[in-house]
Parts: C-alpha cells; sequence; structure tokens
C-alpha cells in the first residue's frame, strides 16, 4: 500500500523462498532438502529480511543516499551463523517425522548431539561477534558496554540452559530452539547499537 520498493522485495522473495519450502507439489517442498531448507532460512534471515528492511528505511522513509553501515554488515553476518544455527536445531526434535518420511535431514546424517553441538557453537560464534563489535565500536563509552554486556549475557545464557536440553527427548529439543529465537530477540535489541 505504501509503495516502498524494498518492502514489496521484502513480501515477494519471502513469498516464493517459503512457498517453495512448503507447497507439496513437484519440484517444490524444499524441506525435504536439508540443504536446501538451511539455505532458505539462511538467505531469508541473513540477506533479504536485514538489507530489504535497511533499504526501506534509508531510501524510503529517510530519503538517504545508500550506505551500508557498519551495524548492517555486523548484523548481516551475526544472521549468518545465527540462521545457520536456527535451520540445523530446527531439525533436531523431528528426527522420527524425518525417518518416517524418508528425509534426510543433518540430525539423521551426523545424529543429534553433534548437531546440537553444532548450532551451539554457532550461536556462540554469532553472540562473540556482536560482542567484539560492540567492544571495537566508535560509539560513546557506555554503549560498548551495553552491547557487549549484553552480548555476553546472551551467551553465557545460551551456554547454561545447553546443560537442561536432552537431545534424545522432542519436547527438550522443541523448547531450546524456541528458546534461541527469544535468544535473538534480545540481540535484535544489540546490533543496531553496534556502529
Amino acid at each position: 500500500m505504501i509503495g516502498s520498493p524494498a518492502l514489496i522485495s521484502y513480501i515477494l522473495l519471502n513469498f516464493i523462498l517459503w512457498t517453495g519450502y512448503s507447497v507439496n507439489v513437484p519440484f517444490l517442498r524444499w524441506k525435504q532438502y536439508p540443504v536446501v531448507s538451511a539455505l532458505i532460512l539462511f538467505v531469508s534471515s541473513t540477506f533479504i529480511f536485514p538489507i530489504t528492511n535497511f533499504l526501506h528505511m534509508q531510501t524510503f522513509v529517510f530519503k538517504r543516499p545508500v550506505v551500508f553501515p557498519r551495524s548492517l554488515i555486523v548484523s548481516i553476518v551475526f544472521m549468518g551463523f545465527y540462521s545457520i544455527g536456527l535451520a540445523l536445531s530446527k531439525d533436531i526434535p523431528d528426527i522420527e517425522g524425518d525417518k518416517q518420511h524418508g528425509i534426510d535431514s543433518f540430525s539423521m546424517r551426523l545424529g543429534q548431539e553433534k548437531v546440537f553441538w553444532i548450532c551451539v557453537f554457532l550461536f556462540e560464534m554469532a553472540f562473540g561477534i556482536v560482542f567484539l563489535a560492540g567492544a571495537t565500536s566508535s560509539s560513546p563509552f557506555w554503549i560498548k558496554i551495553v552491547t557487549s554486556v549484553g552480548s555476553f549475557a546472551l551467551a553465557s545464557i545460551l551456554w547454561y540452559q545447553t546443560k537442561y536440553v536432552d537431545v534424545t527427548n522432542p519436547a527438550s529439543t522443541r523448547s531450546f530452539y524456541s528458546f534461541n529465537w527469544k535468544l535473538l530477540m534480545g540481540a535484535y535489541f544489540l546490533l543496531p547499537l553496534t556502529r
């Protein structure tokens, strides 16, 4: 309705990707292919979401020329690690359903325990990127403290939660997956501060 090319691109690109992911017709239903499934979440979260929303604000709302700030670059790198972790952790609780439907997920290939720790590593790397970006920021000292302490707190909370996850229990791993989305919301608060 408002005519923002960036927002229209966001909607169309995500519609195409997520329809291909979930629609059960020939050549689609990409969720049955673990690499393609992970790539869809990666591309959508790492590139489409931050770049189109940034372009909307920069060009349509503020009417400024496009200059990619450090906070956008940090957000893209952060989401690169975090979205792969989310894509992999999504399949950990679904191993029985994947067996029944013939889906060869990473959890099936590598085992739930190994995929779980790969996900934890990816999430912690993402928080480490925000920590380093915040600590080396040109922002005022208090913003450096907020981003560094905030990212360290999120990483610590994640690490603390790992001891309560039973990778063989679908309810436990689903809870862990949902919990990581909550941590992501906390990171969304910190990312714009990394200048």
